[in-house]
């Protein structure tokens, strides 16, 4: 592999930042993660290339023999990079960025979205609760509005989550039901935070 050159590395990092702005609006699909994954991969493989031609000595002719020559000096004495670091190294973790930090704060709707909730309800769009009635009930308003007044007055968090399974009438994508079970479930157990 070629080592990256500054136009490609500029390239890979706004693929990364892009699919970082598009995951804080919408969140990840497989689609963002592949792309994430892929701008990133490129980015660590040109860096290790770099890294390794920039370390690399540099290449001696047929005719010159290492260590023959009056002026060269002596190579350094390899070591063991597992027992004794190299002198870089020691340096290297001060420098690091955490990826979290490096991110940036989060957007108002992901603080929105860490609040706790006075109910289920609260906050919820008519969109939220198309969904959950037309996936999670099959269609039936009245349950899901009957399951919302039993959350109200649920004591604890696992009652909620047991009176929210005893509910669930599913239909439709196996994958869209996992994912509104677990937006609504997350929901319940913001009502319990204080």
């Amino acid at each position: 592999m070629e080592p990256l050159e500054m136009q490609d590395v500029q390239q890979q990092l706004v693929r990364c930042q892009n699919a970082l702005d598009q995951a804080r609006q919408s969140g990840w699909d497989p689609d963002l993660v592949l792309a994430f994954e892929e701008a990133t991969r490129l980015l660590h493989e040109g860096a290790i290339v770099r890294r390794h031609l920039a370390t690399e000595p540099p290449a001696t002719s047929p005719l010159e023999v290492p260590g023959e020559t009056a002026d060269a000096a002596p190579p350094p004495e390899p070591k063991n990079r597992l027992l004794e670091p190299l002198e870089d190294e020691e340096v290297a973790p001060k420098n690091q960025v955490d990826l979290i930090s490096s991110i940036g704060e989060l957007t108002l709707a992901e603080k929105l979205a860490l609040q706790p909730l006075q109910n289920v309800a609260e906050g919820m769009s008519i969109l939220d609760r198309a969904q959950f009635t037309s996936v999670l009930f099959s269609g039936e308003e009245e349950v899901f509005g009957t399951l919302l007044g039993k959350l109200e007055r649920a004591s604890t968090q696992e009652e909620a989550m047991s009176l929210f399974q005893e509910a669930l009438a599913t239909s439709g994508d196996p994958e869209e039901i996992e994912e509104l079970k677990e937006s609504f479930a997350k929901r319940i157990m913001r009502t319990f935070v204080s």
